[in-house]
Order: C-alpha cells, then sequence, then structure tokens
C-alpha cells in the first residue's frame, strides 16, 4: 500500500485509462461523450483514445479548446498535459501550425512555461518559423497577463529566430498597451507602424471606448478616415456601442443600415448592442423590430441573448402578455429563461388574472430543465404564487 502511495498521479491516470472501456464507434458519438463528460480521468481518457482512432476528431479544433478548459478548470492540469502530449506521437504533420495550436491549448489553460517549452520543441524540430510564431508567444504572454515579459520578448525574440515583427505583431503590443491603460505609448507606437490597418486602429477605438474617452475615440476615427482605411465589423460595433451607451439607439440602428449598404456583414453582437439599448431606454418596439430585422436579413444565426434581453425587459416593463409570448419563443428554441424573470412574468400574469397561462408555462419551463437547474427551480417554484 504504501509503495502505491508513491505512483505519481499521472501514472495512476494511466492505468485507469488502460482499464477504462472504448465503446464509441463513431466521430460523433466521441464527440457527444467528450461534450457531456462530467468526470475528468473519464474525459480525458475518452479525448486520449478519440483523437487516436479518428483523423476529425484530431481537426475538431473546439473538442480541444473545451476539453482543455474544462480539465484546468477542474485543476486537472497533469491531464491537460497528458492530453496535449499525446497529440505528439500521433500522424499529424508537424507543420508550425501544429506547434501553434498546442502552444495555445497551453496558453488557455494557463500553463505558461508548458506553453513556451513547446515552442522551443517547435525551434528544435527545424520548423520554418513565420510571424505567426511570433504572436503566438505574444498571445500568451498577453493572455495570462504577462505585460512586461510580452514588451521583453517583442524587443528580442525577432532577431533570435529570424523572424520581422509585422502589423499583426505590432497589433498585439498594441493591446498590451492598452491593456496597461498607457495609450500615450500605444498610439505612439500606432504612428511608428509603417502599414497599420483597420484592426490596428479597432484596437485603439476599443481601448477608449472602455475608458469613456469620447475625443480620442473621435480622434482616431478621424485618423481612419484620413487613411482612406474601410471600416470593418469591429471598427462599426465599436461606434453602435458608443451611441447605444449615450442612449442614442436611433443612430446606432442608422450606423447598422449604412454598414450594411456597404457590404459589411453584421455579426450578432451588432444587432444585440442595438437590442439591449433600445430595451435600455424602455423602446421594446423598436428592439422588436431590430430582432426581425436580424431573422430577416440571414447575415446571423438566431442567438439566446437576443430573445432573452427583450424577455428580461418586457417583465421589467410590466408588458406580460409580450414577455409570455417570448418566453414561450425562447422554451421553444430549446434555450433557458433567466429564473429571476420567470419569477417576475409568473408574478405578472397572477396579478391580470392570467394564472392558467402562468401554470402552463412553467409546466413547459420544467421540462426544459434537468440536473442541478431542475433541482434549482424547485426552490424558484415553491415561492410563486400558483
Amino acid at each position: 500500500m504504501a509503495s502505491l502511495c508513491r505512483i505519481p498521479r499521472r501514472l495512476l491516470s494511466l492505468a485507469r485509462f488502460s482499464t477504462l472501456s472504448d465503446p464509441f464507434t463513431t466521430f460523433l458519438a466521441a464527440k457527444s461523450a467528450v461534450e457531456s463528460e462530467p468526470d475528468p480521468e473519464k474525459l480525458a481518457h475518452i479525448f486520449h483514445h478519440q483523437s487516436s482512432n479518428f483523423a476529425r476528431f484530431r481537426r475538431h479544433r473546439p473538442l480541444y479548446q473545451l476539453s482543455c478548459r474544462r480539465l484546468s478548470r477542474s485543476g486537472r492540469l497533469d491531464l491537460v498535459e497528458r492530453l496535449i502530449d499525446h497529440q505528439k506521437t500521433l500522424p499529424h504533420p508537424r507543420t508550425e501550425g501544429f506547434w501553434i495550436r498546442l502552444i495555445m491549448l497551453y496558453s488557455t489553460s494557463g500553463m505558461v512555461d508548458h506553453a513556451l517549452r513547446t515552442f522551443h520543441q517547435m525551434v528544435q524540430d527545424r520548423v520554418q518559423l513565420t510571424e505567426k510564431s511570433l504572436c503566438a508567444i505574444l498571445t500568451v504572454y498577453l493572455d495570462n497577463d504577462l505585460i512586461d515579459q510580452l514588451h521583453t520578448v517583442f524587443n528580442t525574440m525577432p532577431s533570435e529566430i529570424g523572424v520581422s515583427p509585422g502589423t499583426k505583431s505590432y497589433s498585439l503590443v498594441l493591446k498590451a498597451f492598452c491593456q496597461q491603460k498607457d495609450m500615450e505609448s500605444a498610439r505612439k507606437l500606432l504612428h511608428k507602424m509603417e502599414n497599420p490597418d483597420i484592426g490596428s486602429y479597432n484596437v485603439l477605438l476599443e481601448a477608449y471606448s472602455k475608458n469613456g474617452d469620447g475625443v480620442e475615440f473621435d480622434e482616431i476615427l478621424k485618423e481612419i478616415k484620413n487613411k482612406g482605411l474601410e471600416h470593418d465589423c469591429t471598427t462599426y460595433n465599436h461606434r453602435i456601442l458608443r451611441f447605444c451607451k449615450n442612449k442614442e439607439s436611433v443612430r446606432a440602428k442608422k450606423l447598422l443600415d449604412e454598414m450594411v449598404a456597404k457590404g459589411v456583414k453584421p455579426n450578432s453582437a451588432s444587432y444585440n448592442m442595438i437590442i439591449h439599448g433600445f430595451c435600455k431606454v424602455g423602446d421594446l418596439e423598436s428592439a422588436q423590430k431590430v430582432l426581425g430585422r436580424m431573422l430577416a436579413d440571414g447575415y446571423v444565426a438566431p442567438c439566446s441573448i437576443s430573445y432573452i434581453t427583450l424577455f428580461q425587459h418586457m417583465v421589467k416593463e410590466g408588458e406580460f402578455d409580450s414577455a409570455l409570448n417570448m418566453c414561450k419563443e425562447i422554451i421553444r428554441r430549446k434555450w433557458v429563461p433567466p429564473f429571476e424573470a420567470m419569477d417576475g412574468l409568473v408574478k405578472g400574469l397572477v396579478e391580470i388574472s392570467k394564472v392558467e397561462a402562468a401554470k402552463e408555462v412553467v409546466e413547459k419551463m420544467k421540462k426544459r430543465l434537468k440536473g442541478n437547474a431542475a433541482d434549482s427551480w424547485k426552490t424558484h417554484e415553491a415561492a410563486l404564487p400558483l
């Protein structure tokens, strides 16, 4: 027994893996198992075997990100390391992209030292490096809030690995300065860049927006215009957000019209910010029109936040009939309404003598819930006036 206690945790994990069954014969079955498995040991086992069995599994990046994130959140960094190390033994082409993918998985798991060791392994593997590798290391430091190290690497690494920094590398350093709230250095770097693109300017727009600095925000917009750069979706979204924050959602809506007219495809945030902006000032009718337009335009798939935002504000404004219809639509789309808003809806329906409608929607809600969520809802339901 004493000797068993001295066996490293990682080796014990390996021993368990060898005794677990491997019932998955298709990629979709394995994918579903990874997405639903709550136990870290079993999740790592499934991943280990299925990444060996299915090339399609190995190409599915979201599964890698999901698995590493869940393992790291459960405190099982040993399993993250095992999962990623195993990929080096599989028949992947050992390209720069392959190594960068492993580096970023370590980074998002908070394992900076492992990410750096993997970078050095890539160098030892005599991979032809490009700016992408420099960007990967800068991103590791940026995402893990190691800003001083980022600046040091940016100043030293390019010459060490024979890669010249380009616009993407500079933009990451811009983000670092903005994260430090050193806007003066960010502006100096921007003006030092030979060919800043719209993405570089978007970095500063985001920072000035977060800082609430409308004057400098407008100055960056002027620079963009003077440079002859075209707005992309991100640029428009920063402008839309600014208008919505200032309770100028009508102007934000006009920007949406402009971007579509210019052939710039909106994303879900473009619509959702305007929906929220109108809801915030109590203009639920305009918010619903934007939702309707989002569905009609067809640029993005319907997302829960659009409907839930409207539902919450309908309840808040006492529009219980509209809220009831919106709640039914949310449940029909297999989403879950927020409990607090459901409480408000049920109480509001009871107050306007629509008890049966309240009971009906509560039953629909119960059918959507499973596990802990279902247990939690029972507590809420017990306090409802039904």
